[in-house]
């Protein structure tokens, strides 16, 4: 039986960045997002984010007749690029639920 190393396969998708950055102003950056099983999904900008910023990230399709909408995701810096380019790990945000928001809402009441 051979043993063959495990390779995971990456995705890298052209896409547009925007959202505030660390020093508040609002920002639109085409980039490449880059997905594999091991390391998730990463992507590049120019500007620096603080940690846990929310960014909103479109895929880019030059052949789709139809607009793609944003995208929210939770960015997470993870360095800087030999080229100064900022690095990130970005999750996607989950929508809270109603009864969730009804709970905070009922819990500020009485504090």
């Amino acid at each position: 039986m051979a043993l063959t190393a495990h390779c995971p396969l990456t995705s890298t998708y052209s896409v547009e960045v925007s959202g505030w950055d660390s020093t508040q102003s609002f920002f639109l950056e085409k980039s490449e997002l880059t997905w594999n099983e091991e390391n998730g999904k990463r992507l590049c900008l120019s500007h620096q984010l603080c940690p846990g910023t929310m960014i909103f990230v479109r895929l880019l399709q030059p052949t789709a007749a139809e607009r793609t909408f944003p995208v929210a995701y939770q960015a997470e810096p993870l360095g800087t690029t030999p080229e100064g380019q900022q690095l990130f790990r970005v999750t996607r945000v989950q929508p809270r639920s109603i009864v969730e928001e009804h709970d905070n809402q009922g819990s500020n009441i009485h504090n």
